[in-house]
């Protein structure tokens, strides 16, 4: 694991969810087909980065991660400022990687402090269940936002739209990357978290690594 100073402020997340459930939002093309299912009123509900294109599901988040991409595309960064400033939820960013500030276009600290958002630290090499004293693995903002998710001690996490990389027209991803880093996060939630539930609502790429369930 890679310690870190700047997670310190996740510490107050721990277990403040413990054994509710919990909806992760991304935006792969399955979001397309997403309807509330029964007892998803009731789930803690997290979005990232572009969900804003999905008013029904931003309206209801208690959660919103964000990071890449932030300086080098104008009207996704316009959008994020919009969503910062009009919804109370709690907001957190990617601004760290491996003790300094990310670069690649990820928000910087100063700017994620001024739309409110906590901004967090991630590493290329591990996950952890120790998040305020580790830095989460990052590689794409929906790994941060797993990690975040389990250690707030939920008992249920349904997976949305987390596709893998998978595009429409494609039987399923071709993103050697992603997929293998979700090979890797199955591996640590078996070590760390075997107890919770992970379901994919309609997976595609991810279709075995988790609960499959296929909702029409």
């Amino acid at each position: 694991m890679y310690d870190s100073n700047f997670n310190k402020n996740l510490e107050r997340f721990k277990n403040i969810h413990f054994k509710k459930s919990a909806i992760l939002f991304a935006t792969g093309p399955t979001i397309k087909k997403y309807k509330p299912f029964e007892g998803s009123e009731n789930c803690i509900k997290v979005g990232l980065n572009r969900i804003y294109n999905y008013k029904n599901i931003l309206s209801e988040l208690d959660y919103f991660f964000f990071g890449s991409h932030y300086y080098v595309d104008k009207e996704h960064k316009s959008k994020i400022d919009k969503v910062c400033k009009k919804y109370k939820f709690t907001k957190l960013s990617a601004s760290y990687e491996n003790g300094s500030i990310t670069g690649r276009g990820n928000i910087e600290p100063q700017d994620s402090i001024k739309l409110g958002a906590i901004p967090f630290e991630n590493n290329l090499t591990h996950f952890t269940n120790d998040i305020s004293n580790f830095a989460m693995l990052g590689h794409s903002i929906v790994f941060p936002a797993v990690q975040f998710i389990l250690y707030t001690g939920i008992s249920t996490l349904y997976l949305v739209g987390c596709d893998g990389g998978y595009t429409v027209g494609s039987v399923q991803s071709n993103d050697k990357h992603l997929l293998h880093w979700w090979s890797k996060f199955n591996e640590f939630k078996i070590k760390y978290y075997n107890e919770i539930k992970i379901i994919s609502i309609n997976p595609v790429s991810l279709k075995g690594k988790f609960i499959d369930e296929v909702i029409k």
